[in-house]
């Protein structure tokens, strides 16, 4: 009997543009920018408000509304990243139940960031036949950018690299009664 060859299915895909699981990465250099602007604006304020007159009250002013904004937006990105793994999460989780009819193999949001996060593998059965694993495969594609002077590139920098995540789910019939797995699993799939 000649064994089957595992079968691999794409449920979903994404960019670390959509969702990289650090949304706190650059907040220091947020915070910068903003300490920057809010330097300009208390400049500007310092006609209006005479305590601003003097250097510490004007840095304490700069800080505290830099520190605010950048709160403001790391939690921003903290929300919007939330929402985004929720809904891979809940689409996942929606082809989980139809393959296994088994509202108890749905993960959790923090089971699937550790899925996508170290490439964990999560089995599943099919009417309690093995045969299908969960796996979250990631690749990086760097962005490379070149300085050109005349007609040699001088300098070639690498930018942050754009990493995709597939969620793929494999699907591996088991030696014994491979025409029956195929049958279950189309009936989950149809059902």
């Amino acid at each position: 009997m000649a064994t089957s060859q595992p079968d691999q299915r794409l449920l979903t895909s994404f960019t670390s543009k959509e969702w990289n699981g650090r949304p706190g990465e650059g907040a220091s250099t947020m915070f910068v920018g903003f300490i920057v602007l809010a330097y300009v604006l208390g400049l500007i304020l310092m006609i209006f408000v005479s305590p601003l007159r003097s250097f510490w009250s004007l840095t304490l002013f700069a800080v505290v509304l830099a520190g605010f904004f950048t709160a403001l937006c790391v939690t921003g990105e903290v929300s919007r990243q939330r929402r985004f793994l929720e809904s891979v999460t809940a689409t996942v989780n929606g082809i989980i139940l139809e393959l296994t009819g088994n509202p108890l193999d749905q993960l959790s949001v923090d089971k699937f960031r550790d899925l996508v996060r170290y490439g964990q593998h999560v089995p599943l059965l099919v009417n309690g036949v093995p045969g299908l694993d969960l796996t979250a495969l990631r690749q990086a594609q760097p962005l490379q950018q070149q300085v050109v002077l005349g007609r040699d590139p001088v300098v070639k920098r690498e930018q942050d690299a754009v990493t995709t995540t597939w969620v793929v789910l494999t699907i591996t019939p088991p030696e014994y009664g491979i025409s029956s797995f195929d049958r279950l699993l189309g009936a989950a799939q149809s059902g």
